[in-house]
């Protein structure tokens, strides 16, 4: 049977115009060729603009104008010594008492290890607590991930080349979605060339003429893509690409340690190449929000306890149904000292 002829999935891909849904796949209104002639896919690219511009509007006091305009001007901003050194060793401290429950997913020759930041970890992490909730830190997310509501935070450690695999496909140049969402990192250690630093163009969230069009143009072609990413609505840009759009060459962030890096992942962005074993660890903040909305919601804490909470519950389901199979879930239980190793 035809996708179109099942009318049950019907409310739920139209409800996903309407909100972060992305797919072109797996989603066959937000997939179809007609539509996207049309203009579908380019008008939700603009409205989702127009919806963020004013939500930072209305967070523009929660960071200051000079951050803001170098934010909005290069799609990413890099403020070093937000932390100093004791807090980074007294948040180091923290984590090699073995905090939380660390869990790992795998790309290609890469692991990612992280741990969510909720109420019962940071309970015993008081370092790590206290720069959490630092109010300069949770206003510059508040405002860059034009969402007053608190952003999913977790410590990550990225892991280059840690596994036999395929290359990392985080390590092409790509757009995380068709509208503005956030993403940083609070570095707890030095991240030199070698160590895979994150890497960005700057530039490329601004929504121009060019990037419009080129976004148009690839909603045509999405739904038959195969690289595993743009068909799910993560459009890939390969050099030829940015020359079209008119941008810079993907930049490489080296910086020390206590350095925030705060960037809009509908920009072009990915991991940069790094040594063999090498690994980088840090604080990582992830924000989204519905991308019509014009209301950047309130900051309740209610809200990151439900977060984190359904979080840890899909992570269980999904722990038991891998297991049922005989098989791990994508994202998997490890031993702390498979991540914390080197502290």
């Amino acid at each position: 049977m035809p996708r179109l002829l099942k009318l049950h999935l019907w409310p739920g891909w139209l409800l996903g115009l309407l909100g972060e849904a992305k797919s072109f796949k797996a989603n066959p209104i937000l997939g179809a060729r007609v539509l996207n002639l049309l203009g579908l896919h380019a008008l939700r690219v603009l409205l989702s603009h127009a919806a963020t511009n004013f939500r930072w509007f209305m967070l523009r006091g929660r960071m200051p104008k000079e951050l803001r305009a170098r934010f909005h001007r290069d799609g990413v901003v890099a403020v070093e010594d937000f932390i100093g050194a004791e807090t980074i060793a007294a948040i180091r401290a923290d984590l090699a008492r073995g905090p939380g429950e660390p869990r790992q997913m795998v790309q290609g020759d890469t692991a990612t290890q992280r741990i969510l930041l909720d109420d019962e970890t940071l309970a015993s992490a008081p370092a790590l607590a206290a720069t959490v909730s630092d109010k300069r830190f949770t206003d510059w997310l508040a405002y860059t991930g034009a969402k007053a509501t608190p952003s999913i935070l977790y410590v990550q450690r990225i892991r280059n080349g840690s596994l036999s695999g395929t290359a990392d496909p985080q390590k092409v140049m790509h757009s995380d979605t068709f509208h503005p969402t956030m993403k940083a990192w609070l570095f707890l250690e030095d991240v030199t060339p070698e160590k895979g630093p994150f890497t960005y163009v700057r530039g490329s969230a601004a929504l121009t003429w060019r990037r419009l069009k080129w976004e148009y143009r690839r909603s045509l072609v999405a739904a038959r893509l195969n690289d595993g990413y743009s068909e799910k609505g993560s459009f890939r840009a390969n050099p030829e690409d940015l020359v079209e759009l008119g941008l810079p060459a993907p930049e490489g962030l080296t910086v020390k340690a206590g350095t925030l890096v705060i960037g809009l992942t509908n920009g072009f962005h990915g991991r940069g190449q790094a040594e063999e074993g090498a690994s980088r660890l840090e604080i990582w903040a992830y924000s989204r929000h519905n991308p019509f909305n014009p209301l950047p919601g309130l900051p309740v804490a209610a809200y990151a306890k439900a977060q984190n909470a359904a979080l840890k519950a899909w992570w269980r389901h999904q722990d038991k149904k891998a297991a049922a199979k005989g098989r791990r879930a994508t994202w998997h239980r490890i031993a702390a000292d498979k991540m914390f190793d080197n502290l």
